[in-house]
């Protein structure tokens, strides 16, 4: 390579290195961390034999596995942006979920296979930046048809 090549490309790459170094972008990992951060949603949903909306351990009050848990973000009835099913516990987990206000709520099949709700079966939540909101618990009862 000539000298001269030498001068124009020191001419060029000098100055962008010296900005990268004075002007941090975004691009090179400097960009605020607490926008980056998530949180999460936990919650569960419980069958509520004697309808007293509070989950005991005992024979009557168990946890009800697999049931679809629908997030929507903002207000509840647009767009599900995701679900997820209980575990053996009852339990349900959101994870790096964008700061902001959602709605969750169970699958409402279930009142047509003989449950009902002891409690609402829709809440607003507000996620929180690095921090897992607990939301309150689902509880449903067998249905009791008054005609029988």
């Amino acid at each position: 390579m000539r000298p001269y090549h030498r001068t124009v490309l020191a001419q060029f790459f000098i100055p962008v290195i010296v900005a990268i170094l004075l002007f941090p972008c975004p691009l090179f990992g400097d960009e605020d961390v607490q926008s980056q951060e998530t949180g999460g949603l936990i919650g569960r949903v419980f069958l509520d034999e004697n309808a007293d909306t509070f989950f005991k351990e005992c024979d009557c009050d168990c946890a009800l596995e697999g049931i679809p848990v629908r997030l929507y973000q903002n207000n509840c009835g647009g767009l599900i942006i995701q679900t997820v099913r209980t575990d053996a516990e009852g339990y349900f987990h959101y994870k790096r979920l964008e700061p902001g206000d959602y709605c969750v709520m169970p699958e409402v099949k279930l009142i047509c296979e003989g449950y009902q709700p002891t409690k609402s079966i829709t809440q607003k939540v507000e996620v929180k930046p690095g921090e897992t909101t607990k939301v309150e618990w689902f509880a449903f009862d067998h249905f009791f048809d008054i005609n029988k």
